[in-house]
């Protein structure tokens, strides 16, 4: 089991790895989970395990309102967002190896069972752009799939049919980015954002949105898992939202 989690953190740390060659001027990039009230920082490249740990230990910081908000998170400089005084002012008072102003960050929930997301984090050595977003939209679901993988299922946390939900609900969302795509004449990561700050926006969760989007443009159910009880039915909140988004879209392209 043991032999397992190192080569499992190895694959991790690999995909870490790619995502901070793929972005030009990444410092850093990790991976993090809460389980069962646990943090667990499990595996990171560069800058990333000295930042992410700081904030969990602040209890502040882009990871940390990742974790509660489930979406994602920008910060142009950590070492002046005030968003987050504490760990400004930590960052302005303790000297931590490697870390350089400015500090630019993203933290990204990713697909995860009900015992909530991991969050996907990378920093940079300037603002994140577009193209940051783009990367962690790209990878996160490779980093998300390998550590359910690892930490769940080989402790059995974790059933087959959960590891199938949180798949076929990213679908979903993969689902509702090509049409949005399709409907606005935007790129893959442009239309990963329409989706993401409208989640930000209307406070409703990614994946929920998704599914509502999918079932009113497609005026039908949303892929969903075969056990009823693992089905995502959507709130009429997050109905609203996909109602008022989807004609946001469409009346910008009139």
């Amino acid at each position: 089991m043991d032999d397992d989690n190192t080569s499992g953190k190895a694959l991790v740390e690999r995909l870490l790895a790619y995502a901070m060659d793929e972005v030009a001027g990444a410092t850093g990039a990790g991976v993090s989970f809460v389980r069962d009230g646990t943090i667990t920082v499990f595996a990171s490249t560069g800058i990333a395990e000295q930042l992410d740990r700081l904030q969990w230990e602040l209890g502040e910081g882009p990871v940390v309102r990742a974790h509660q908000t489930e979406q994602s998170v920008l910060s142009k400089d950590l070492g002046s967002d005030e968003e987050f005084p504490a760990l400004r002012r930590a960052l302005g008072d303790t000297f931590l190896p490697g870390v350089v102003a400015p500090v630019g960050a993203v933290a990204m929930p990713g697909s995860w069972d009900e015992g909530g997301p991991s969050q996907f984090s990378l920093y940079l050595d300037r603002e994140p752009t577009e193209k940051t977003v783009a990367v962690l939209d790209r990878i996160e679901p490779m980093v998300s799939h390998s550590l359910a993988t690892v930490v769940f299922c080989q402790r059995e946390s974790m059933r087959a049919d959960q590891m199938a939900k949180m798949v076929q609900y990213r679908r979903v969302i993969e689902q509702c980015k090509g049409a949005v795509m399709a409907t606005a004449g935007l790129s893959a990561p442009q239309a990963f954002q329409v989706l993401d700050k409208a989640s930000q926006r209307y406070n409703v969760r990614l994946r929920e949105l998704a599914v509502a989007l999918a079932e009113h443009v497609g005026n039908a159910p949303a892929e969903h898992p075969d056990d009823i009880g693992h089905v995502l039915k959507p709130t009429e909140t997050s109905r609203k939202a996909a109602r008022d988004l989807w004609a946001g879209i469409k009346r910008a392209r009139a």
